[in-house]
Formats: C-alpha cells, structure tokens, sequence
C-alpha cells in the first residue's frame, strides 16, 4: 500500500440559492482532502472538506465513478459541522474518480446512478489495488506430482486473469496462468523443476476496476527418490555439532537443511556428519530423524537435494 500526503481537491457541491429550484441547483466548490491517492482493497480512505458554515446540519454525499464514465454511484454521507467541516471514511471497491455532492437535488437510490454530469476540473481518482487471500499449497512434493495453488483475489470478478510465478537466478518467470471465477476464487497447477526449493507468487496485473496485486505464496520443496539408512550418531560427529534431527551426508557442506520425506511424512534435517560410505547409499538418519519419519533399515526416502 502507498501512502501519499494529503492533499487540497476541488469537488463539486449542490445548494440551493434564491432563484433556483432543486431541480437546476446552482454548483459551488468544496475544498476537502484525500488521505491516500492509492489503497489496497479493503482499507479506508478518509476524506476531509469545508462548506459555507450557511450549510451547517446538512448532508454531502461522496459518489464514485470509473475514470471516463459519467453515471456516479454512492459511497457514503457526512453531516456539515456548525463549523462547516465535515469528514468521512470510506474503503472504495473499485479504481475510479471521486466527488462531493447535496443529495438533496438526486434521487438517493441505495446502489444506484445519482447522475450522469462529468467530472470537475481537479476531483481526484482513487487506485485501489486488489487483493490477493493467502495462497494454499503443499510445501513439499514429490517430483513425479504436480503442485496445486488455490486462493481468492478480492474484490471478487470473474474472468480476472491470475498468474502463479517462481523466482530463478534471472528473475521471476511464470509456471501457470488462469482465471478467477465468480467468487474470485482461481487454482493454479504445475510441474516443479528438478531442483530445490522455489519461491511462488501470485500476480495479478490490473485492469480498469483495480490496481496490480501481488502477493507472495511461500515455496516448494521438490523432493527426489534417493537411497538410505539410519544410524546411532551417540558419539562424535565429522561436523562437531548434533542437530536435533541430523543427517550425515558424504559432500554437503555441515549445517545445509535438507527437506526429507517417507509414508507421508516430512522433516527439515541438518547436515551433522559424514556418510554414508556403503552400499550406494546417499543418506545416513540419525535416530531422532529417522523416528520422525517412521523409518528403519534400509529403504528409498525422498530429499530435496
């Protein structure tokens, strides 16, 4: 979200003065203040202005309307202060320009058109940003399995289009693309590389309702088929530490964090030893990983390195 200081717009007031009938009000400038030029979905937006202390009791509306469009929608209402102040918080939808009117010349319709007179020179446009739900998916999969990512993008629009992207050594480059639905709901699926870990977010480029929205969605460790035993690591170890959950390997430097899997479990371990140097073997667990994992003997686990 970025704030920026607030800062003196003119909107466009109703009132009505001798000579004219509530049917062709005469239009005079109020002076107000805009908290933040730019929100995420679903934060406020305080707007402050000043009217003729003559004013005092009654209502200005704030109305909205897209950028380029005539046809203004409600917001919210203030009451003129005996000072001629008044103030207001909203949390606005959708990108678009903001004004100030009385009500008392439009038809208030809960939800609907309250005229369709353009813009005034100077009334600001409001980006509000969408929204991205915190993204669901599994920490670690196996490499023959494709990952799932599931969440929302707020407010809720079908047919928004949602990227999932993954950071390399050259930046971020996109795994899947897709849709949002009715409910702003999207699910985005793909097959990990054969590496380690990646990072994972969501992107959302914008359109003409709402501002880019990105938001960072955790990452995957991908897990390969590797052979291994376990051992008692009760006296010294090669690295001169015991991990809680450790594991010896014959090349990767003491202290790497290994990502290890078997019947459905997964442990993160750290490398505290040497070995193993028997039987092709890749890994050796100490007691305490291998009891984590449910595993004995000699058998294939999955690692992410």
């Amino acid at each position: 979200m970025l704030a920026v200081p607030a800062s003196a717009f003119a909107f466009t007031g109703v009132t009505s003065q001798s000579g004219q009938s509530a049917q062709n009000p005469v239009q005079t400038s109020l002076h107000v203040q805009v908290s933040r030029r730019r929100v995420k979905f679903g934060d406020a937006v305080t707007i402050r202005g000043a009217a003729p202390a003559t004013d005092a009791g009654r209502r200005v509306q704030v109305q909205t309307t897209p950028s380029g469009a005539t046809a203004w929608r409600p917001m919210a209402t203030a009451v003129v202060s005996r000072t001629g102040g008044f103030r207001v918080r909203v949390k606005p939808r959708r990108s678009g320009v903001v004004r100030a009117i009385e009500p008392s010349s439009v038809a208030l319709v809960p939800g609907a058109a309250t005229g369709r007179t353009g813009a005034p020179a100077g009334t600001p446009t409001v980006t509000v940003g969408a929204r991205f739900t915190p993204a669901r998916h599994e920490s670690a999969v196996l490499s023959t399995r494709p990952v799932h990512l599931r969440g929302r993008l707020l407010p809720a629009v079908a047919g928004r289009g949602v990227r999932l992207e993954a950071h390399s050594g050259h930046g971020w480059r996109t795994l899947s693309a897709g849709r949002t639905g009715a409910r702003g709901d999207y699910r985005l699926s793909f097959s990990p590389r054969p590496t380690g870990g990646q990072s994972l977010r969501v992107v959302f480029g914008g359109d003409g309702g709402n501002g880019r929205a990105v938001r960072r969605a955790g990452s995957v460790a991908v897990l390969h088929p590797a052979l291994a035993s376990w051992y008692n690591d009760g006296g010294t170890t090669a690295c001169g530490f015991h991990a809680g959950l450790g594991v010896a390997n014959r090349t990767l430097p003491c202290g790497t964090k290994v990502t290890l899997g078997y019947g459905g479990r997964t442990v993160t371990a750290t490398v505290d030893d040497r070995g193993p140097y028997a039987g092709g073997r890749d890994w050796d667990l100490n007691q305490a990983t291998a009891s984590a994992l449910g595993f004995a003997g000699v058998g294939t686990v999955w690692a992410s390195t």
